[in-house]
Parts: C-alpha cells; sequence; structure tokens
C-alpha cells in the first residue's frame, strides 16, 4: 500500500502541533508567516479534515466566465472613438448596448490592448469651486485655450448643468473675447453670472459686455480651483477634440465646426462623473426641468463626494 504523500497544510499543523516555531513552519513549507497564521488560525476553529476538504473543492472550482471577444472589442472601439475612461465607458456599454461589466474588468482589457499609463484606474476626484450654483444659468466660467498657430479657442461651462459652449479666435484681444461673449451669452440665455480670469481677452470690453446684461466676477490670482470646471472642460477638449499639433488661422472655419460637434457630442452624448448617475448634460437639464429639488439634491451628494475623493 502507497503512503499518501502529507500536504503542506498537514505538515504544517504536525509542527504547530510538536511545538515548532512559526519560523520554522513557513520555512518548511515555503509559505511566509501570515500565511501560516492563517491556516492555523482555520484550522483551530473547523479541524484539520474539513479545513483539508475546503481546500480540495477550491481547487476545483469553474472557471470564471470569459468575457466574449465582440464585448472586449466595443470596449475598445469605444476607447479609440471617444478616448474616454473606464467609467464612461462602463456607463456606455449598459445604457447603449445592454452590457453590464464590473469596472476591473474593463481596466484589465484596456491594459491588454493599451499600453498608456493613462488607461489605470484612478479616482474621480475634482477641486471645490469657490463660486456654487443651485440651479442652470447661475454661474458661467470664462476662459480660453491656446491651440498654436495663432488660434484660440473661448470656452465658457454653465458649472451647474456643465453645459459647454467654444468659440474659436485668433488672437487674445478684449474685442475678440466680447465678440465671443456675445455667440456664448445667445447660446446661454440670461445668466445670473459669469466669471473669467485676470487674462487680457478679458479685460475692460469684455467686462463691459458682460455688464451690459449680467454680473461679472473676476476669480482670484492663484486660486485655481475657483475655475475648476472650465479647467475640467478644457482638459477634455484639448485631449478629445484637439488633440494633435499645431492648428492654423487659415483652418478658422473647420476648426470651428469641429468644436461645435464636440460641444453637441458632449452635451447630448458624454457621460459625465460631475453628474448624478453620470447623466449627460442634457439628461440632467431635462431632470432638474422635472425634478429641480431631488436634481439639485443628488448632484450636491455628487459634487461632496467627488471632494472627499
Amino acid at each position: 500500500m502507497t503512503k499518501r504523500t502529507l500536504t503542506i497544510y498537514e505538515t504544517a499543523w504536525n509542527m504547530y502541533q510538536a511545538e515548532s516555531t512559526i519560523n520554522q513552519i513557513a520555512q518548511v513549507v515555503s509559505r511566509d508567516r501570515a500565511t501560516v497564521y492563517r491556516w492555523l488560525r482555520k484550522i483551530k476553529q473547523i479541524g484539520i479534515r474539513l479545513f483539508l476538504k475546503r481546500k480540495t473543492t477550491a481547487k476545483h472550482r469553474r472557471p470564471k466566465a470569459q468575457i466574449p471577444e465582440t464585448t472586449i472589442q466595443k470596449i475598445v472601439d469605444i476607447r479609440n472613438e471617444f478616448g474616454w475612461c473606464g467609467a464612461k465607458i462602463r456607463k456606455e456599454l449598459k445604457e447603449n448596448h445592454g452590457i453590464s461589466l464590473a469596472l476591473s474588468t474593463i481596466y484589465r482589457y484596456l491594459h491588454r490592448r493599451f499600453t498608456k499609463a493613462a488607461v489605470g484606474v484612478r479616482r474621480y476626484k475634482k477641486h471645490k469651486a469657490l463660486v456654487a450654483a443651485s440651479a442652470p444659468r447661475e454661474v458661467i466660467e470664462h476662459d480660453t485655450v491656446d491651440l498654436g498657430g495663432g488660434v484660440y479657442a473661448y470656452t465658457a461651462i454653465d458649472i451647474f448643468t456643465k453645459e459647454p459652449s467654444v468659440v474659436i479666435g485668433t488672437n487674445l484681444e478684449m474685442n475678440t473675447g466680447a465678440g465671443a461673449f456675445a455667440i456664448h451669452n445667445a447660446f446661454y440665455g440670461r445668466t445670473v453670472l459669469h466669471q473669467s480670469d485676470n487674462g487680457s481677452e478679458f479685460q475692460t470690453t469684455f467686462r463691459e459686455a458682460v455688464e451690459a446684461v449680467s454680473e461679472h466676477r473676476y476669480s482670484r490670482p492663484y486660486k485655481k480651483n475657483e475655475q475648476s470646471h472650465i479647467e475640467n472642460f478644457n482638459k477634455s477638449l484639448r485631449s478629445e477634440c484637439f488633440p494633435r499639433g499645431e492648428y492654423q488661422q487659415k483652418d478658422i472655419a473647420e476648426l470651428q465646426e469641429r468644436a461645435n460637434r464636440f460641444t453637441k457630442h458632449y452635451i447630448n452624448r458624454r457621460w459625465h462623473m460631475g453628474l448624478p448617475d453620470m447623466m449627460t448634460p442634457a439628461q440632467f437639464k431635462q431632470y432638474y426641468k422635472d425634478n429641480p429639488e431631488t436634481a439639485t439634491l443628488e448632484l450636491a451628494k455628487v459634487t461632496e463626494k467627488s471632494h472627499l475623493g
């Protein structure tokens, strides 16, 4: 009769009963001390026979379900088309494709297909703005993005609904800033407060144009969190709409068309991590119209959660 070989668990238990030290046991079974401690604690609770039975059963569990290749390709296609993070891809799959996946699963396949460090799992965190809004059109933040080649994007965003507006210009002069404001204002309509930094494009002529229809406020220098909403949007504009190289003034009409397509997509199709249930700005605006108190309360919860990191 062949003698059965002892498992490492039995060896550890026998040595423990023989009053060997944890260090000695760990060395013999080639496991770290913490692992040996866990084994012994569990064996004391349920006995060596049941412990061995559970260990044997665990090794024969059915393998995890495999994700269909078509689903993996959808993840990759969404990433390539929109440049979205895993959370937005997860929302897109669930809402428009009826596919529910864990965030870790999505990132696992992104890591396999892409080598950029940017696909890593990161917690969403936003700086707390010092100017707050509790309804649409209470606060609009303004800024500019240098696209290179003498081309600038005059950007604006409603900090409550997250609806953006983009006007392409060819300089940073206050007359151009005032002209961009007129286009922004036509989009947003009556607004309580417009906020900008102290850039040359936002000086006298711009300020006068704003104050003719609304109130204007300059954000304080070196207080980046005062412009956090528009700065977050500018990053998205840069990475998703104008990602490469310098643009030329002769292409301004095409660039404005591109910006218009992006803002339409941003408002109507792009999931927003700063809104309840990652709604699009258009969805949240309608949600507020139907349920103003609930929408405001839920947005406050999302904002508070993002501040806590």
